[in-house]
């Protein structure tokens, strides 16, 4: 995606959401929730029918009555609203794109930080509460942990916060043992 179109899609996540000046609180938070889900249904509900949505030949007449008859009397609340804009303005082909910065947008609102854990073996549910928990206390947020099964860690784990990947793996610890020796 070029630079204009994700700044559109950050122009247009920010107006759908809404959250700018808002102070978190639960019922906002739901509220942003709600938002994102509709959307997400509109998205996968239209999903089929991308390519007459977005194809520059198709008559703008057109792609909105394929957009309310994929609908239909379908309850998607303001995400239909937001949909119909987007073909309207020939920018429904941004909508995935808008749906990932919705989420951004949400989460840093909500004080959730995404965090991936890899390993090589599924770790058991207490484990990825007891990371998911000293990863919270040390970062000061609620923390999203997602697994990743990753053939290259061959013992241990290794989580990885935005640009900061922390090395609990066995190689990590032996090429940390080997640079402590080399030094002194």
């Amino acid at each position: 995606m070029d630079l204009s179109a994700r700044i559109l899609a950050k122009r247009y996540a920010r107006a759908y959401m809404g959250l700018d000046g808002k102070t978190h609180t639960p019922a906002a938070e739901a509220a942003a929730q709600k938002k994102l889900d509709s959307l997400g249904k509109v998205f996968e509900t239209a999903r089929p029918h991308l390519k007459a949505l977005t194809h520059p030949v198709v008559n703008g007449e057109v792609k909105l009555a394929v957009l309310a008859k994929v609908l239909g009397s379908g309850n998607f609340g303001p995400a239909a609203g937001f949909a119909d804009l987007l073909v309207r303005q020939n920018r429904f082909g941004l909508l995935e794109d808008i749906m990932r910065e919705c989420l951004r947008l949400s989460d840093h609102f909500c004080g959730i930080v995404k965090a991936e854990v890899y390993s090589r073996y599924p770790l058991s549910e207490g484990e990825v509460k007891r990371i998911t928990a000293l990863l919270s206390e040390t970062v000061g947020r609620k923390i999203s942990l997602r697994q990743v099964i990753a053939e290259r860690v061959l013992g241990g784990f290794e989580i990885k916060i935005g640009d900061t990947v922390i090395d609990a793996t066995a190689r990590g610890r032996l090429e940390a043992m080997k640079a402590g020796l080399l030094k002194g």
